[in-house]
């Protein structure tokens, strides 16, 4: 099963339970025989209505109601307490809005795909409250994180299909790629954010499967719309298994016009002598990727070091 249907079947789940809540709390409420007699009395009453067989509805619906209402409120009960408490007043938990996906799909479906990767999203990292005082450059940072914001609102129509981040420890890259995720995010894209070491690790575990459906291992990898890679070089190295499955993944993304977006500690040549040409040519071909140099001193240091007024 893919995280798609996974995530709509989920939010479906929820939809009967409120439904199946809702009518435990009615049964309960019946066996009130004043309510009972008022509550049957207005769906008889919505019957014969539909069936053409009362007029004067309206007046005998106002008059059942108000007794209702008086009846609901000696049980302590609410007006709306037989109604099903959705979790999206939106789609009221169908996951489907005029046939399309709808918000709460896609922030659970980022959710299921971000889950057990070792990375959680600082939702706090936006490109509307960047924190420039972090930076050395100011000028070239702010232009850095315009220039990424304005590919994130262009993302599905850009030619630009690989990012590319490259810089030393410290110098931002992360901070970067969380306000691009939670723009991708509030875009409804969906978005899978893993560490080279966690993503190294599901490479491992798909080489040693030999069980049926083991390439539902890499589904996350292959199906999200938007994949994020952050420290590429820092995992360990195995044969037969670290480049074999990152070129498949990045070739098979490429291919299907999905974006990937990485952060490495390494410089272009390093990742030409890490991990060979195939994959060199596939992330910095300039004609679908980006590359860029982000150059900043450390930045967890600045956050650290108070400021002392004397």
């Amino acid at each position: 099963m893919n995280k798609k249907t996974k995530v709509l079947n989920e939010i479906l789940s929820h939809r009967a339970y409120a439904q199946r809540q809702a009518d435990i709390l009615l049964s309960n409420a019946l066996k009130d025989e004043e309510f009972k007699t008022l509550y049957m009395g207005l769906r008889n009453l919505d019957i014969d209505e539909a069936l053409g067989k009362i007029k004067d509805a309206k007046e005998k619906r106002e008059k059942l109601g108000k007794k209702l209402d008086a009846t609901l409120k000696r049980m302590g009960l609410a007006k709306d307490v037989f109604l099903p408490k959705y979790d999206c007043p939106r789609c009221h938990d169908r996951g489907l809005v005029d046939g399309k996906y709808c918000d709460c799909f896609y922030q659970k479906l980022s959710n299921e795909l971000t889950s057990n990767v070792g990375i959680s999203i600082n939702k706090e990292h936006t490109f509307e409250n960047v924190d420039t005082s972090l930076f050395d450059d100011k000028e070239k940072m702010s232009n850095i994180f315009a220039k990424m914001n304005k590919w994130c609102e262009n993302i599905k129509t850009s030619q630009y299909k690989n990012l590319l981040l490259s810089g030393k420890m410290g110098t931002g890259k992360t901070y970067l790629t969380e306000c691009i995720a939670n723009k991708l995010i509030s875009q409804n894209i969906s978005v899978s954010f893993y560490t080279a070491f966690a993503l190294n690790n599901l490479f491992l575990k798909f080489h040693t499967t030999f069980e049926e459906g083991k390439y539902d291992i890499l589904s996350p990898l292959l199906d999200v719309e938007v994949l994020i890679i952050d420290d590429l070089g820092t995992e360990p190295k195995y044969k037969n298994v670290t480049e074999e499955y990152l070129y498949l993944v990045i070739n098979e993304r490429l291919s299907k016009n999905m974006p990937t977006i990485i952060t490495t500690n390494l410089s272009l040549e390093d990742i030409l002598a890490k991990y060979g040409a195939r994959i060199f040519s596939r992330l910095c071909n300039k004609q679908n990727s980006i590359l860029l140099q982000v150059e900043n001193s450390d930045m967890r240091l600045k956050r650290n070091i108070k400021t002392v007024s004397v």
